[in-house]
């Protein structure tokens, strides 16, 4: 027989009872909490998570209470923009204060384009391609076209005749693509193709690059019906120190070089910033590049690539409190390029190409309350290029400006651009962001015939939609005023991201396009040995309609793992697109038209993965153009397709810590048709075809102790030049069945040294 023991019994049920009081003190316990940031401004709608997962979201002042479940409980607090932290809580707190430290250490992985502030990569709307710092210190470029011209969707042409290169995205040109600096439009076409010649921004102040995929027509107006292309520049670090840059580079231009000056490609370098421990930084730096051309097979004067000289400064000044941020910044360049003439027994004619551009930026933002945030960016432009022709008497070897006419001429741009963009944060799901955005340019000169300048105002609203963890919406409407031409009435854009699985994300995206025609584009006439160009005031603005979508697979595993899978594809319908064509009424004179349709299409496959030591990137993509000539001949093909293959392979050898990079693309062969003569005097369409290249870089890159490191390589390995091309010509500028590409076989050595306290 079982005896009950009545000890035990009162030992339990007196165990039971001080548990349940005590679940009882603390369930009416409640404990107060505020999240603010590193300057104590408050953190709205942060998310705190108890271990079980349940939890609650502060609330738009960054406060927020709960009821502890037990003693030493850790608790997860994370918001946008900031790192998570791990808070554990003791018996005694009644109020706790957490701070969350902005994540701008890991900033190869946010996404700042198109955004109010900074986003990851993954949870953005937009398709983004973004090359960090690294990368463009693993290749040791001269210039941005040599970080760019292996990237997918991607392909440069160049005018030596003038000494410009040009850029085409996702098949639209360099025209319909919009160039930013801090996410301010850079002022400055040049050449004939009414482009911002990329290669004139200084490669030693940036950070990192953003490509967004797609028009952004709504967010930053005309000129991004292809996409962006936001150039991120560095910024000194929020602690108080400074920092120092030096960097000296030489290398060959093909087999041609000299030491230090001369023949050959240097690059020199300085910067620094100091940030004081009250709220200012300032800093500065100057670049300059020197770069000795390249004959070919030229074995006088001439040159095949014009000499360059490039002087490049920067300075920026900036502070910030109580949630008041300003910088301001100046970026100067000068630049000349120099054409020789050919030889004569009396005297030598030579051209040099000046450019000049005073850039003013003002960036700021105003935490006006924790649900309610201000932002401007500002610029006012002053931007020159003139042409200098020179006559000198062989014997004397006496110079003076020619007084021939059209020898002497010059053109000036001014243009001021501001825009004031607005966040209201309405609740954790759902954000407004209502902005303005200005942006005027004004341009003279002999080459330019009178006008009164273009404005363009307009306003727009855009805000994201969270109806679920898995579901992002982000609508956008733009209503735009134009001086010169008639915008839509409304110009709208939708972009959603759907979650499909933890690893696996998709986006879709619409968007309409409008590009007013350009002051260069109306007004500019230039006649010289290779162009014959006249502007054409009749044009038409472009108007589009674009549609986008992607595919994001995202895995980490253990052991650092990393791979990153991304299938994209677009199409863009543009009507009345701005293109160059033979004038009608006088076939030797290439002018501006409207297309009445244009189209693009394409795919692209991206596949990233790291592995320890290993990186890499693979891609592959297929674009289409349209075809003009297909409306009319209706048996030849209406688009017209070209494939692309890119790797990059990074290698970090752990013995010599040193850094193997090796950059490759095959950029296919272009096809196309053109109209052209039979035998019998008649019209027919000729298919054409730009022949297509490999290009290949390889890069190494060593530290050497803790402030020094050593960049050495070669570019172009395979030794490209010129490609051929089979077109009769109607271009914008002449230059045989020969397009060049590259100037040979180059290799380079370079010293950066990198001091910071």
């Amino acid at each position: 027989m079982n005896r009950i023991d009545l000890n035990k019994i009162k030992n339990w049920i007196l165990l039971f009872a001080l548990l349940f009081s005590f679940h009882h003190v603390l369930a009416g316990k409640e404990i107060k909490g505020f999240v603010v940031d590193q300057k104590g401004r408050p953190v709205p709608f942060a998310s705190v998570l108890f271990s079980d997962g349940k939890g609650t979201i502060a609330n738009a002042e960054g406060a927020f209470s709960f009821e502890p479940q037990s003693l030493n409980q850790n608790i997860k607090i994370s918001a946008v923009g900031f790192d998570p932290v791990i808070y554990s809580l003791n018996q005694n707190e009644t109020t706790i204060r957490i701070e969350l430290k902005e994540a701008v250490s890991e900033l190869s992985e946010v996404v700042v384009t198109g955004n109010f502030g900074m986003e990851s990569v993954k949870n953005s709307v937009y398709q983004v391609r973004s090359i960090d710092k690294l990368t463009i210190q693993n290749r040791a470029a001269n210039n941005l076209q040599e970080v760019l011209n292996t990237e997918l969707g991607i392909r440069f042409s160049q005018d030596n005749a003038l000494g410009t290169s040009n850029l085409e995205m996702m098949g639209m040109s360099g025209q319909n693509v919009k160039i930013l600096l801090d996410g301010v439009p850079i002022v400055g076409r040049q050449g004939v193709s009414n482009e911002v010649n990329i290669n004139q921004i200084d490669i030693n102040t940036i950070e990192k690059i953003e490509i967004i995929e797609g028009p952004m027509s709504v967010v930053y107006g005309a000129d991004a019906l292809a996409g962006v292309i936001n150039i991120i520049t560095k910024n000194p670090k929020q602690r108080s120190g400074y920092s120092i840059q030096a960097r000296l580079q030489e290398e060959t231009v093909g087999q041609s070089y000299s030491p230090m000056a001369g023949a050959g490609n240097h690059i020199r370098n300085v910067s620094g910033s100091y940030t004081f421990e009250k709220p200012w930084k300032i800093g500065g730096g100057f670049t300059q590049n020197r770069f000795g051309g390249w004959k070919a097979n030229h074995s006088g004067r001439q040159f095949e690539w014009l000499p360059r000289d490039q002087d490049m400064g920067n300075f920026f000044v900036g502070t910030s409190f109580k949630g008041f941020d300003i910088d301001y910044a100046l970026d100067i360049l000068s630049e000349t390029i120099t054409s020789f003439g050919p030889e004569n027994r009396l005297e030598v004619i030579d051209k040099n190409f000046i450019t000049s551009r005073w850039m003013h930026r003002l960036n700021g933002k105003w935490d006006l309350s924790p649900t309610f945030k201000l932002s401007w960016q500002g610029a006012f432009t002053d931007y020159g290029r003139r042409t200098e022709t020179w006559v000198t008497n062989v014997r004397t070897n006496e110079s003076n400006l020619s007084a021939a006419p059209d020898s002497q001429a010059a053109i000036s741009y001014s243009g001021v651009t501001w825009r004031v963009l607005g966040l209201w944060l309405i609740s954790p799901k759902l954000n407004l962001q209502p902005g303005i955005d200005i942006n005027t340019e004004r341009g003279s000169g002999e080459r330019i015939s009178d006008n009164e300048g273009i404005q363009d105002y307009a306003g727009f609203l855009t805000g994201e939609w969270s109806p679920s963890d898995k579901i992002k919406i982000r609508p956008g409407i733009r209503r735009a005023y134009n001086s010169a031409y008639q915008a839509p009435p409304l110009i709208p854009s939708i972009n959603t991201k759907f979650v499909l699985a933890p690893s696996l994300d998709l986006r879709l995206s619409y968007a309409r396009g409008f590009r007013a025609p350009s002051i260069r584009e109306l007004h500019f006439d230039f006649f010289d040995a290779s162009h014959s160009i006249m502007g054409n005031p009749d044009l038409r603005a472009e108007t589009s309609h674009s549609f986008n979508g992607s595919l994001n697979f995202q895995k980490e595993e253990n052991q650092g793992v990393f791979q990153k899978t991304a299938l994209s594809g677009f199409y863009n319908d543009v009507a009345d697109k701005i293109s160059f064509g033979i004038d009608p009424e006088d076939p030797r004179i290439t002018t501006l038209f409207n297309l009445d349709a244009y189209r693009t299409a394409g795919l692209m496959l991206n596949q990233s993965f790291s592995f320890q030591n290993f990186s890499g990137e693979v891609g592959i993509s297929r674009i289409g153009r349209y075809n003009m000539l297909s409306a009319e001949q209706t048996l030849i093909p209406e688009m017209l397709f070209t494939t692309e293959i890119n790797t990059t392979i990074s290698y970090l050898i752990p013995v010599v810590k040193t850094h193997v990079n090796l950059f490759y693309k095959w950029t296919g062969a272009l096809p196309g048709f053109e109209m052209a003569t039979d035998g019998n005097g008649n019209q027919v369409p000729r298919e054409i075809r730009l022949e297509g290249f490999h290009w290949m870089d390889l890069t190494f890159r060593k530290p050497l102790g803790d402030n020094l490191s050593i960049n050495f390589g070669a570019r172009n390995l395979l030794d490209v030049t010129t490609i051929l091309s089979t077109s009769g010509g109607g271009g914008a500028h002449g230059g045989g069945p020969q397009r060049p590409m590259g100037y040979g076989r180059s290799y380079f050595l370079g010293l950066t040294y990198q001091l910071s306290k």
